[in-house]
């Protein structure tokens, strides 16, 4: 006995679409260092384009980091803040972290 097979002919629709795959803005700015700036929960405090200290504080996360060459050259566009701003952030935070951290050791 001979199996039978049957033909489905399928149709494919080919489309062209347009997708941004990447796009560049260029802004100028006109600063000078040190340079103060904040976007939500992250405070940034640059020393020059590639070195800066940072204050994050999430609901998630609390951190204060540095970095001297690895610093997004796109967070320098973020919200201009005062140095004030900036310190009393890194106050708090740090002031967090330390209450934290003796937590953990009792």
């Amino acid at each position: 006995m001979e199996a039978k097979t049957e033909k489905i002919k399928v149709t494919v629709k080919t489309e062209k679409i347009k997708v941004t795959v990447n796009t560049e803005e260029v802004k100028e700015l006109e600063i000078s260092f040190p340079y103060y700036v904040k976007d939500g929960g992250l405070y940034c405090k640059f020393f020059n384009r590639s070195v800066a200290i940072w204050v994050s504080e999430y609901v998630f996360k609390s951190a204060i980091e540095y970095s001297n060459g690895a610093v997004p050259e796109s967070w320098i566009t973020f919200q201009p803040i005062t140095e004030e701003e900036f310190n009393a952030k890194f106050k708090e935070v740090m002031n967090s972290l330390i209450d934290i951290n003796n937590e953990k050791t009792i």
